[in-house]
């Protein structure tokens, strides 16, 4: 239980950091208190005069803050300006698309980086598998995520596609060292002399040994693929959360990024946190 206490005290308190953060940046950066509704013919002087009026309500970020977090404690995200809607419907409506994108953008990340990791750490003497592999993992990598999402969306592939083209790569840089320290341990070649079949050795000798480095990178993965979906969702024009942000910088809309800064901090603190809480079990039993 005091596990479970350290844990939860531990992300209340990021999870709070990363909105106090996230509002101040906002609030202080270069045209924050600048409406682009003003410019609309349509608004007539009373109008005008109300935006600035809530403008200038919101200038103080404490005040904001707190009013926010008391708000919080009854279920109450505040209410978007940009977008005319409470907050909570805004994400609710949101959520599902961006969830599936991340699950098969992970999923199909995980397949392709670590499956064409084996390969490469199981036979490091093959170095043209190693030398092509490395080349076009190098290659992803140094592409940027809006980058891969426009051509994706040229050639009319979905958002999903552009997450396992980020993720992949990166996954299979680093799960690659794993492996190739693994599968060169005594004990594997141990196994492999006694006649055990590669997928044994693999189930059995290499898998138990790198869980826990898997785990602290699944948990990385999450917050990787989190930080790509807003890019890849703006310009794909995916109907997810990443766009909701990005939309939502573009107006300064202040309340909704603070949701989503908390959002997106609880999530990966909660990966975090599962991540050292299976893997230390083992970790402590291997020293």
């Amino acid at each position: 239980m005091r596990a479970i206490a350290t844990y939860a005290g531990r992300m209340s308190m990021l999870v709070l950091l990363a909105g106090i953060a996230s509002a101040l940046l906002v609030r202080y950066s270069p045209g924050s208190l600048i409406d682009e509704r003003e410019i609309d013919q349509r608004l007539n002087q009373q109008s005008i005069a109300a935006l600035r009026a809530r403008k200038e309500a919101n200038r103080d970020v404490v005040p904001a803050l707190w009013g926010y977090l008391k708000g919080l404690l009854h279920g109450d995200l505040g209410y978007s300006e940009s977008r005319q809607a409470p907050i909570a419907g805004l994400i609710a409506d949101r959520a599902p698309e961006t969830l599936r994108e991340l699950a098969a953008g992970l999923l199909g990340g995980w397949l392709f980086g670590f499956g064409l990791a084996i390969p490469a750490g199981r036979f490091r003497q093959a170095w043209i598998y190693g030398a092509v592999s490395s080349i076009a993992a190098g290659l992803l990598l140094s592409l940027p995520a809006a980058l891969l999402a426009y051509f994706c969306l040229v050639a009319g592939a979905k958002s999903a596609t552009v997450l396992v083209l980020v993720l992949a790569p990166r996954i299979f840089h680093f799960s690659r060292g794993i492996l190739a320290q693994a599968y060169g341990s005594a004990h594997v070649a141990m196994a492999r002399a006694l006649g055990v079949r590669e997928v044994n050795i693999l189930a059995k000798h290499i898998g138990p040994a790198i869980a826990p480095q898997l785990l602290a990178l699944a948990a990385a993965s999450v917050t990787m693929a989190f930080g790509a979906a807003i890019p890849i969702e703006a310009i794909c024009d995916v109907p997810g959360l990443g766009r909701l942000a990005w939309q939502s910088a573009l107006a300064r809309d202040l309340p909704v990024l603070v949701n989503l800064t908390m959002l997106i901090a609880l999530v990966t603190t909660a990966a975090m946190a599962i991540s050292d809480a299976v893997s230390r079990p083992e970790t402590a039993c291997a020293s």
